[in-house]
């Protein structure tokens, strides 16, 4: 029974939740739309987060970097 590997699993995977609760929290739900200037929605598709255009649907894809 190997207990030390699957305690690393779960710290591992309790720290990439906080990083992308993290990533989350610092994401505004609606922006500007730059080319037609109409509200763009934030959606996820499974592990992206992007901001897609309710009037042109121009998506904008979120960046996994947070050193702006």
């Amino acid at each position: 029974m190997k207990v030390g590997s699957n305690s690393k699993l779960t710290q591992f995977l309790l720290e990439k939740n906080i990083e992308q609760n993290l990533i989350v929290n610092s994401l505004e739900n609606e922006i500007e739309c730059p080319r037609c200037h109409d509200i763009m929605s934030l959606c996820s598709d499974f592990d992206i987060l992007y901001y897609k255009c309710e009037e042109c649907d121009l998506p904008l894809y979120t960046s996994p970097n947070s050193d702006c």
